[in-house]
């Protein structure tokens, strides 16, 4: 019994410790290679431990619209993808790391058209209606469906990614949204429906964004 309590107490102890520890680390602390290194190690430690179905993974910087990195990409070999938030802080409920998804999952290119309504079938077999999305088919009527990230689909390689935030005025299910897209001249090509965009911070606009969240949950955490 006496042993029982003295194992509670060391654990209350080790988690406000954590804790204190935890809540004084700010995302300024590392360099942009600091990061990329710590994202790395903890997705390898995560994600290819024994009988993984990856071979391997190499992960990016993605910055946002103030060309600040506060985002990063993780590639899987042979296929698979999975973003990753920078948060500014780490808190005992959040860590500085939060992944898109606990697992990787597949996308569907799209353009914005207004009053399109199409039911969709996805690769379950569940079927769900979507407004707003003329979604991209292949030749036999198909909606394409991507497992690589939309930098990969791209082949984007040496360019800097970035993901934009926009205040949609589109009927997509989400008022805010992210854009991953690079630079070309003046404008931005948005992955999402390969358009040419105009694009300024904090814009309102009608663009193709994609289906991108981070949950604060502890599953979540990298």
């Amino acid at each position: 019994m006496k042993h029982g309590i003295r194992s509670c107490i060391y654990l209350m102890v080790a988690v406000v410790l954590t804790a204190a520890l935890c809540t004084g680390c700010t995302s300024s602390m590392y360099s942009e290679e600091q990061h990329i290194q710590r994202i790395t190690a903890r997705a390898e430690e995560r994600f290819l431990g024994e009988g993984s179905e990856y071979t391997g993974l190499k992960v990016y910087p993605v910055y946002n619209e103030y060309d600040e990195l506060k985002y990063a990409l993780i590639e899987f070999a042979p296929q698979g993808f999975l973003y990753v938030s920078i948060n500014d802080q780490a808190y005992p409920w959040r860590g500085m790391y939060t992944l898109s998804s606990v697992a990787p999952e597949s996308w569907m290119p799209y353009r914005v058209k207004e009053g399109v309504r199409e039911e969709i079938t996805d690769e379950n077999g569940n079927v769900s209606t979507s407004i707003g999305r003329e979604f991209f088919r292949d030749e036999n009527g198909h909606v394409i469906f991507h497992h690589q990230s939309h930098f990969k689909v791209a082949g984007i390689e040496n360019e800097r990614r970035y993901f934009l935030r926009i205040i949609s005025t589109a009927d997509l299910g989400a008022n805010n949204g992210l854009i991953p897209a690079v630079k070309r001249g003046e404008q931005y090509l948005d992955l999402v429906d390969g358009a040419l965009i105009d694009y300024t911070p904090g814009m309102e606009a009608a663009y193709a964004i994609a289906d991108i969240g981070f949950i604060n949950k502890s599953n979540f955490d990298l």
